[in-house]
């Protein structure tokens, strides 16, 4: 049962992540460190920046060996990668890319800006190098949707894992109630022994009496006749 619950549970999730990778990459100038350039900017909605951000360095770490770090005198956030090889746009030469990850409602917007030596990437100076740099882009944005999809696993198993004690709870609950249940019943049929053994005694202990009166009555009635 709780197999079921848990794949009824996952495909959801998974439908919800689809639902959330709307990410799209557009073009447009936006000022950064080195003045106002092309940037190509990836839109996340429901992803957290610092979780962007996190994933974007570690991305770039795996995917292409490039350290990247704040860059220096700005701050703004901007990060930097410099010095490397981006298949499919820098050619057999090497880029330089800077980008900042920014809050967009109940999302981020990743802005990317990728020197070469010809210029900034965008449509208009070199149609190929944009659509390379949209598809890295793109399987960042799988990166970001899949770490959303496993962070939303491990909280629906917590939530589980919590139900589960939950239901634990009352069903020891249930357990203890029945057992004073029957402790209480147990104690009634007691007591009530012990009102009828009482009442028994009750009956002895007067005919005790009526008899003891009986002979205080015939001791008074010696004394008197000396």
């Amino acid at each position: 049962m709780k197999d079921h619950i848990f794949t009824l549970t996952f495909i959801a999730l998974l439908l919800l992540a689809a639902a959330k990778l709307t990410g799209q990459v557009t073009t447009q100038q936006q000022m950064m460190s080195r003045g106002n350039n092309d940037a190509l900017i990836l839109e996340l909605p429901s992803a957290q920046p610092k979780l962007v951000e996190n994933l974007w360095e570690d991305y770039l770490k795996d995917n292409y060996k490039v350290r990247t770090s704040k860059t220096k005198k700005v701050r703004t956030g901007e990060l930097s990668s410099l010095n490397f090889e981006l298949p499919g746009v820098s050619a057999g030469s090497k880029v330089d890319m800077y980008s900042q990850v920014r809050e967009v409602g109940n999302g981020s917007e990743l802005m990317v800006w990728i020197a070469t030596p010809d210029g900034y990437v965008s449509p208009a100076l070199d149609r190929g190098q944009y659509l390379e740099a949209e598809k890295m882009l793109m399987r960042f944005a799988l990166t970001v949707s899949r770490e959303q999809i496993a962070d939303d696993v491990d909280s629906q198993e917590d939530r589980l894992k919590d139900l589960e004690k939950e239901l634990d709870r009352l069903r020891k609950d249930k357990e203890r109630a029945e057992k004073d249940i029957v402790d209480a019943q147990q104690l009634i049929a007691e007591r009530e022994a012990e009102i009828q053994q009482n009442l028994l005694d009750q009956e002895t202990k007067q005919r005790e009496i009526e008899t003891q009166m009986r002979v205080v009555e015939q001791v008074k009635t010696q004394l008197k006749e000396y």
